[in-house]
């Protein structure tokens, strides 16, 4: 599944109608048969009959969509009331086509005429309390203002007599009021049970809080030749289970440790014990052949007794630390590690000898500088939103408007893979993007962050494409948690570690049925 902002979707359509000359009205059929279809699943899903059915349409071809909707319904039986809004000499020539053959077949309209105040105020309520179901058919993705006057009011009512009828309400391929490509309420949306977006997910989709007013989102497709597709600039995309196994790789019988990576973790300080512990604990679970804590000597005398499966080796060792280093397949830097002159002339040193995956996290990327080199490095960076907002110098609120733009042009200017962590965490090198689908709120807590850490630079130590490694690590991390989520309120790091084997197990079962 793709995703998509409003301009990309405009040259959807331009295309597919100028060069492919698929007529519009034949792309508004597609969509309305489509979510036609995936209305009549909604019924089953929820065990709920829709036997009333108000569908609001404003004049653009989002309202189109509505009136092509509307006579499907109303030919299956349904009792259809459609509550018109704008001005009709606006509609295109395929939303006006379908408005008359509504018109035609006797479907009942309700016209809102006044553009400021709404005059039918009591004839609308009076139609919406009888609705089983609402359609929200008013504007679609490409709205980019407050919405004001009569549809500001009509949203309103809808809104509020849903609280008091408590009818289903589909908005169709977004809610009206919302942002496609920020997810900001213009003002004022429609707070949907469901939405049903049409070819793409959309980009204002992934914004904090946005699902209060999407409710659960359905992607149609609608006919779009697959051809558009390979002519187009690479779109972000998902990351589900069918990516991870087309890219597991399968590990032959006579293998051994050497052939599943070295791994080298700099890690942990005074205090910070147990970062260190978990990120190198989560090397070792998710299948390094070796795996080398790096470490000052309190650390050691800790965590030398916990890491049963992992080495220690002291800074103040350094001819040993750069033997470690030059044999590593890929290294991990930060966790715990601490903020200061050291680390960061570390972090230096390391970047400018090797040029193997380096995965920096937590302390290393608050140390990390723009001076620094990495373009002879597969170099992975995971910062959380407050981070990312530290390295670039842009608050957090601007960020959360655009988060897969703004993580596209660091990853492309420093020539990093970034992984900008958060719920749907964005995976992009600047060309290639994908987004998490698997975690859940129950992980929110300390040691998360190590642990995937850990999970991104095992998987990079054996043989995965660096992009590919940050991918799979956060589907895998989040697919635990997930697993975890089930039967237990608070998801720990620790919890993560143990489970890691078993999701592991899983994925491969399900590559040899």
């Amino acid at each position: 599944m793709y995703i998509a902002g409003a301009k990309f979707i405009s040259l959807m359509d331009k295309t597919c109608i100028e060069k492919y000359k698929m007529p519009e009205i034949m792309l508004m059929e597609n969509a309305a048969e489509s979510a036609f279809n995936r209305i009549l699943k909604i019924e089953k899903e929820i065990n709920e009959e829709f036997k009333n059915i108000t569908i609001v349409c404003a004049s653009g071809n989002n309202g189109g969509d509505g009136f092509a909707i509307s006579r499907k319904l109303y030919n299956i039986g349904k009792n259809i009331q459609i509550l018109s809004i704008g001005k009709l000499s606006n509609m295109s020539s395929s939303a006006e086509t379908n408005y008359k053959i509504a018109k035609e077949m006797g479907i009942d309209f309700l016209r809102i005429e006044k553009e400021e105040k709404i005059s039918e105020k009591e004839e609308i309520e009076k139609i919406l309390y009888k609705s089983d179901l609402v359609l929200d058919c008013i504007f679609g993705a490409g709205l980019n203002r407050n919405i004001e006057g009569n549809y500001k009011e009509l949203i309103e009512i809808i809104n509020r007599v849903k609280e008091e009828v408590e009818y289903k309400l589909v908005a169709i391929d977004i809610p009206s009021g919302i942002n496609g490509d920020t997810g900001q309420v213009m003002g004022v949306s429609i707070k949907a049970d469901f939405t049903i977006s049409f070819e793409f997910f959309k980009k204002g989709f992934l914004k904090y809080g946005v699902e209060k007013y999407t409710g659960k989102i359905y992607v149609e497709k609608i006919g779009v030749p697959y051809k558009f597709y390979n002519e187009v600039d690479e779109l972000a995309s998902f990351i589900d289970e069918d990516f991870v196994l087309d890219n597991l790789i399968i590990k032959e019988d006579y293998s051994h440790k050497g052939d599943f990576g070295k791994v080298a973790v700099f890690a942990g300080s005074n205090g910070l014990y147990g970062a260190a512990y978990l990120s190198t604990e989560a090397c070792v679970k998710t299948g390094s052949g070796l795996t080398t804590l790096m470490c000052s000597e309190d650390l050691q005398k800790i965590l030398a007794v916990k890491l049963n499966e992992a080495m220690t080796c002291l800074y103040s060792d350094s001819e040993k630390m750069n033997r470690i280093i030059e044999q590593a397949d890929a290294i991990a830097f930060g966790p715990g590690i601490g903020n200061n002159e050291k680390s960061s002339k570390l972090l230096e040193e390391i970047l400018s000898k090797v040029k193997v995956p380096i995965v920096i996290d937590a302390d290393g990327i608050n140390v990390f500088e723009a001076k620094f080199i990495v373009n002879n490095n597969p170099c992975i960076m995971t910062p959380h939103l407050g981070e990312f907002s530290r390295l670039t110098g842009i608050s957090i609120d601007e960020i959360e408007k655009d988060r897969i733009g703004y993580a596209q042009r660091y990853a492309k200017e420093k020539e990093v893979i970034l992984v900008l962590k958060g719920k749907n965490t964005i995976v992009t090198d600047g060309i290639r993007t994908m987004v998490n689908t698997t975690g859940n709120y129950a992980m929110a807590n300390g040691g998360m962050g190590d642990t995937l850490t850990g999970i991104i630079t095992s998987l990079s130590a054996q043989g995965y494409d660096a992009f590919v490694a940050a991918a799979v690590g956060v589907y895998l991390h989040g697919k635990c948690g997930d697993s975890i989520f089930k039967n237990k309120q608070v998801v720990n790091a620790s919890d993560i570690i143990k489970r890691i084997p078993k999701e592991l197990k899983i994925l491969y079962n399900r590559i040899n049925k």
